[in-house]
C-alpha cells in the first residue's frame, strides 16, 4: 500500500497579497479599470507552492488564491452568468457571490488554464480543481427550462475544460461537497453529469467530497469512473467507515480527509494514526491519500502549514 499526502484546494493566501488584493478591490470599487498583476499573483503563487513542498506534500494545489467565491468563482469565467448579492457558503462564517445563470452558458475561454500554466511553472504535480453539481446548487437557474439542462450545461463545459488541463496537468479534482447533501432524485443527473466530464479525458480524476459524512450517498460515489475518491474523516468519521465496511472501495484509491482544516487546533499524530488504523481495518486500497478534510483557506497561514507539516510525518510513520 502506497500512502502519498495531498492538499484539497485552497491555502491561504501570504498577507502581503491579502492586503494587495484589498487595494486592488478598493480601486475598482472607485470606478478604476485595475486588474491583478500577474507577476504579483505569481510571487504569491511560488510562495504558497514552496510552503507546500516544504510540508513535504506530494500532490499540490494552486491555493486558489484569486478565488473570491469559493468554487463559485468557477462561474465567473463562464459566460451567461451574472454574479449577485453574497450568501452564505455552507455552514461556514463567510460569504460568496451567487452566480445567476441569466443566458445560455458558454466556455467562450478557458476557465483555469492560465492559473495551472503558471502554477506548473513551479511544480508539476499539481491538481486542477473543477466542479459541476456543486456549482449549480450553489448558483441560481434562471435561463433552463429546468434544473437537469441548466446541471448538464454546466457538465459540458466542465468537460471541454478537463481537456485542455489533461494537457497541463495528469491530476483532475471535481470538488462535490454538495452530492452530501443532494436529494434523492437529484443524485442519478450528477453522477450522469459527472460522468460526461469525465468520459474520454486523459486523467486522474479525484472525487472529493467534504463537510459532512457521505453515507446517503456513497453507493452511488462508487459507480463514478473516477481513480480516487476522497472522503471527509474529521466530520464524518463513524459513519464513513460503515460506508467503507458495507460497500468497500472497488479498485479506488481513498483519499482520507483526517487533518481538521477550520479548526486551529492542530492534531495529536497518535490520535490521527489510531483513526487511520481503523481505515484500514476495513479496506486496504493499493493508495492512500492522506489531506485535510477541507481546503486551508479557512485558517491562519501558520496553522496551515503546521498541519501540513503532521500530514508529512503521520505519511513518514506508516
Amino acid at each position: 500500500m502506497k500512502f502519498l499526502t495531498t492538499t484539497i484546494g485552497s491555502y491561504p493566501r501570504p498577507r502581503w497579497f491579502r492586503e494587495y488584493l484589498k487595494e486592488i478591490e478598493g480601486l475598482q470599487k472607485e470606478g478604476h479599470d485595475i486588474k491583478i498583476d500577474m507577476e504579483v499573483y505569481k510571487k504569491a503563487l511560488k510562495e504558497v507552492i514552496e510552503n507546500q513542498k516544504k510540508a513535504k506534500i506530494d500532490l499540490l494545489t494552486d491555493g486558489q488564491l484569486i478565488w473570491h467565491d469559493f468554487l463559485a468563482y468557477l462561474a465567473t469565467k463562464i459566460d451567461g452568468f451574472k454574479m449577485n448579492g453574497l450568501t452564505r457558503y455552507f455552514d461556514n462564517n463567510v460569504y460568496y457571490r451567487i452566480p445567476i445563470a441569466k443566458k445560455e452558458l458558454k466556455r467562450k475561454k478557458s476557465i483555469i488554464e492560465e492559473e495551472m500554466l503558471m502554477a506548473s511553472e513551479f511544480e508539476k504535480n499539481i491538481k486542477a480543481v473543477l466542479s459541476c453539481f456543486t456549482l449549480a446548487k450553489l448558483s441560481k437557474n434562471e435561463y433552463y427550462s429546468n434544473d437537469e439542462d441548466f446541471i448538464f450545461a454546466l457538465a459540458e463545459i466542465m468537460h471541454e475544460e478537463a481537456k485542455v488541463l489533461s494537457k497541463i496537468t495528469e491530476y483532475i479534482q471535481l470538488d462535490e461537497p454538495y452530492l452530501l447533501y443532494a436529494k434523492e432524485h437529484e443524485i442519478e443527473t450528477a453522477i450522469q453529469a459527472l460522468e460526461e466530464i469525465i468520459k474520454g479525458v486523459n486523467a486522474k480524476f479525484f472525487l472529493v467530497t467534504y463537510f459532512k459524512d457521505a453515507k446517503s450517498v456513497y453507493p452511488y460515489l462508487l459507480e463514478l469512473n473516477v481513480e480516487v475518491l476522497g472522503l471527509d474523516f474529521v466530520e464524518g468519521f463513524e459513519k464513513n467507515i460503515e460506508s467503507l465496511k458495507e460497500y468497500g472501495i472497488d479498485n479506488k484509491s481513498l483519499q482520507i480527509g483526517i487533518i481538521d482544516g477550520r479548526n486551529t487546533k492542530i492534531e495529536e499524530i497518535s490520535n490521527i494514526e489510531s483513526k487511520i488504523s481503523r481505515i484500514l481495518d476495513v479496506i486496504s486500497p493499493k493508495e492512500i491519500y492522506l489531506s485535510p478534510n477541507t481546503g486551508l483557506e479557512f485558517l491562519p497561514s501558520v496553522k496551515a502549514h503546521e498541519k501540513l507539516k503532521l500530514l508529512g510525518r503521520i505519511k513518514k510513520n506508516e
